[in-house]
């Protein structure tokens, strides 16, 4: 790739130029020569991956708490949520400490944020309430199984859940007020800066029809599976429109047909089969 030394070690290459180099450089390196390049490299990378997270240019050192709380952080985009700090090995004496350090805001009980980054709500709301799973039109969105962009994210609960557990969250990042979805009682939490939540009631959703799909902020969420989500949409009691519900099936049966017959099962499951039928002989799929 270079005819001499001088042209190898020339300067005034690209970024692109640089890392073709770099990569040429790597590949006859042997492991020991690998570990002395990586430790090299790892100050300027970790300072350059989570400067948005730096109160200065200092970066903690690799082997402290601050810096696998940093880490964290910019794995969740400066959500933080002290559960999860804590399964990392992050005490809550350290968090505590951090929180002060960093100034972040309290969006509800054991859940912040760094002042600079937004709030994502589906996500934290999904990290206080286990049970909670994306699903109905959001889902189909999230799925590729609709264009139409939701205004609104809808949550799914078990029927057994009690909403009061949930109104109890009010403050100046959550107003929580009643709904309707579906012409059932929803509860409906606005997170600044966020479309709303409308949490509704459903059947129990095994961990079979839940897959973990990046919200708009980039972390993992739950959501129903494509089968489960369009069992839910095809229910009697849903307002979703028919020309969504049309969609849905035929992007289903375009990017997983072979699992039609998943389909019927979850289908009869929810007791929507005639109206999974009725809708394929309509579209003859």
């Amino acid at each position: 790739m270079y005819s001499n030394l001088d042209d190898f070690l020339e300067n005034d290459k690209s970024v692109e130029e640089k890392k073709d180099m770099v990569n040429e450089m790597i590949g006859i390196l042997d492991v020991d020569q690998l570990s002395q390049v990586i430790e090299f490299l790892s100050g300027p990378f970790f300072a350059n991956k989570l400067k948005d997270y730096l109160l200065d240019s200092s970066l903690p050192d690799i082997e402290s708490k601050e810096f696998l709380f940093l880490i964290q952080a910019e794995k969740y985009n400066g959500n933080i949520v002290r559960k999860m700090m804590n399964e990392v090995g992050i005490s809550n004496y350290y968090l505590n400490k951090f929180i002060h350090k960093y100034k972040l805001q309290e969006v509800s009980s054991g859940i912040y944020i760094f002042p600079h980054k937004n709030i994502d709500a589906p996500f934290l709301f999904q990290s206080q309430y286990s049970k909670a799973v994306i699903s109905h039109e959001s889902a189909l969105y999230m799925l590729d199984l609709s264009d139409v962009i939701p205004k609104r994210t809808i949550v799914s609960l078990p029927k057994d859940y009690k909403f009061s557990q949930l109104e109890r969250n009010s403050n100046d990042y959550i107003k929580i007020y009643n709904g309707v979805y579906n012409n059932n009682k929803a509860l409906v939490l606005s997170y600044y800066e966020n479309d709303p939540i409308f949490v509704t009631k459903n059947n129990p959703i095994g961990s079979t029809q839940i897959v973990l799909k990046k919200s708009m902020k980039n972390n993992l969420v739950r959501v129903t599976s494509a089968e489960r989500t369009i069992a839910d949409i095809l229910a009697p009691k849903s307002n979703i429109e028919e020309e969504v519900k049309h969609e849905a099936l035929r992007r289903y049966y375009d990017l997983y047909h072979r699992d039609s017959n998943r389909l019927r099962r979850i289908a009869h499951k929810q007791g929507v089969l005639k109206e999974l039928d009725k809708y394929l002989w309509e579209l003859q799929l």
